[in-house]
């Protein structure tokens, strides 16, 4: 079958590499003139490695990155442990594969040089999609350059501010939610007395938090989190005042020697949307943040464009007399889990800034005492999301 896939980002990849390898026909348009090191870290967990592992590629991107021994929630002023869920080769025993932090470059290119060795000449940059016509019996798309391509199936994998999505379903602006987060990469080394502790933190405070960790053996990626009220800036890598962020995390001792090491922070808007009833219409299908956008406060944005991907071309058929059945099956099986994902987020996002100190101990000790107790219990709260997905764990169903 001849699919065209708009964006070239991490759900676009592997739906392209996914459906490469299922001998499909695949074709993978991106605006930007080059893939380039934009971005900053992310974090993998299990239910995307396994689905990594499966397109074989998993130990090239385990190896680009780093596996943190454990996610750690902090008190952010005070630096007090409140709850550690254990990773390593625990995560790999519990969940079939290991949790890991890289850089966001180095996944898109992993997967685009295995895109290229499926399918050669698959991608092609510099392509901006224009027009969508989305007929019953194909596609055709009309590009910026008046270029006209046609396929029996498109994929919009463009993003939050999908084109595909606004061609196929109208417009509808996303909605701010009040959340400003600043990016930055510190190059320290880890003996460093700058450095932050190992793994993955998440470091809480009212109204505030901070994320810490190594994507690449020297560098660490730090995202911070405030709230305002409103935004009217355009732009995703707005550059940021240093020395407002730091005083923004003024009194976070614990974080102070690494925010002193900042230097040109990115800022950007944090925007969500509701679930949609539907994603897709005729022969074009959403797929990642283009139909669930993900808040990061679960860390779960690029796990699920990758499930996406996969779990598309296990359903779609070879021929395209039947993709609208395989499209509605693909919905049903996903939306619920991203629906789910997306709703957690949202919660993390108020519990991680709660200034109640009552509602604060209320959440967090229980937790904190299973933890230090049994370990064992505070992972399975978490086996249904990375031990669930398009190839779970304990489940042959895909989801």
């Amino acid at each position: 079958m001849r699919i065209l896939i708009a964006g070239a980002g991490i759900a676009g990849l592997a739906a392209a590499l996914a459906l490469a390898r299922k001998d499909h026909d695949v074709r993978v348009v991106e605006q930007a003139a080059a893939i380039e090191e934009v971005g900053a870290g992310l974090q993998l967990g299990p239910n995307a490695m396994r689905v990594l592992d499966s397109l074989g590629i998993g130990e090239k991107v385990a190896a680009a990155g780093q596996t943190p021994a454990a996610i750690t929630l902090r008190d952010g002023r005070s630096a007090r442990e409140i709850l550690k869920v254990p990773l390593g080769d625990a995560a790999k025993r519990r969940w079939g594969a290991a949790y890991v932090t890289l850089h966001r470059a180095d996944l898109v290119a992993i997967l685009a040089e295995a895109l290229e060795q499926a399918q050669p000449g698959a991608l092609s940059l510099g392509v901006t999609v224009a027009q969508v016509d989305n007929r019953a019996d194909g596609i055709a798309i009309t590009t910026a350059s008046g270029a006209a391509l046609t396929a029996d199936l498109l994929i919009g994998a463009d993003g939050i501010r999908s084109m595909v999505r606004e061609q196929l379903f109208g417009a509808d602006t996303p909605r701010f939610t009040g959340h400003i987060a600043w990016r930055a990469l510190v190059r320290i080394d880890p003996a460093d007395p700058a450095a932050p502790p190992p793994g993955v933190g998440a470091w809480l405070g009212p109204r505030r938090h901070a994320v810490t960790y190594r994507i690449r053996p020297d560098l660490v990626n730090l995202v911070a989190v405030t709230e305002q009220a409103d935004w009217r800036e355009e732009g995703w890598n707005l550059p940021g005042d240093a020395d407002r962020l730091r005083a923004d995390f003024a009194g976070w001792n614990t974080l102070a020697p690494l925010l002193a090491r900042v230097k040109g922070p990115l800022r950007w808007a944090l925007f969500d949307r509701k679930p949609m009833r539907t994603w897709h219409r005729n022969r074009a299908v959403l797929i990642g943040d283009a139909c669930h956008p993900m808040l990061p406060f679960l860390a779960q944005g690029a796990a699920m464009g990758i499930e996406d991907g996969y779990a598309l071309a296990e359903l779609l058929p070879l021929e395209p007399q039947h993709i609208e059945p395989a499209l509605a099956r693909f919905f049903a099986l996903r939306q619920p889990r991203t629906a789910r994902i997306q709703a957690m987020a949202r919660s993390n996002g108020v519990d991680f800034h709660e200034g109640n100190p009552l509602a604060t101990l209320a959440m967090r000790l229980p937790l904190g005492r299973a933890a230090a107790t049994r370990p064992d219990a505070v992972m399975a709260r978490w086996d249904w999301l990375y031990g669930g997905g398009p190839l779970g764990v304990r489940s042959a169903i895909l989801a």
